[in-house]
């Protein structure tokens, strides 16, 4: 049996927060899929760009006669910095566990009901 202590604009504003309770969720549940789609293509495409930088890299560190030393040593140089570079960015942005936000729910007590309390208080 219903409580009689609850009054329809209590209860209309309980549905309206559980209403607004959800949008809440669904919007961050929508953003952490787009955040996930945005590391997956960043890490992607970070693997391919350290292999770009390294087959060029290495063609010219490894034909170095045929390129002036200055150049070598810039490959050499750039190779060094873009690897050491794309791991500091890439476990910065997106392995890092602090950056993955979690989902949690939103509402801001417990559902339960009055009688069930009243019944385990006494």
């Amino acid at each position: 049996m219903p409580s009689a202590d609850i009054t329809p604009i209590q209860i209309e504003r309980a549905m309206e927060q559980l209403r607004q309770e959800r949008e809440v969720f669904d919007q961050r549940k929508a953003q952490e899929s787009r955040w996930f789609v945005l590391r997956l293509v960043m890490g992607y495409s970070s693997v391919a760009l350290l292999v770009a930088v390294i087959i060029i890299c290495g063609v010219v560190m490894f034909n170095s006669q045929k390129f002036p030393e200055f150049t070598v040593k810039a490959a050499g140089a750039a190779l060094f910095t873009d690897v050491i570079g794309l791991l500091i960015s890439v476990w910065k942005i997106v392995l890092r566990p602090d950056s993955v936000t979690k989902l949690a729910p939103e509402t801001k007590q417990p559902l339960t009901n009055n009688n069930d309390q009243k019944s385990h208080r006494s």
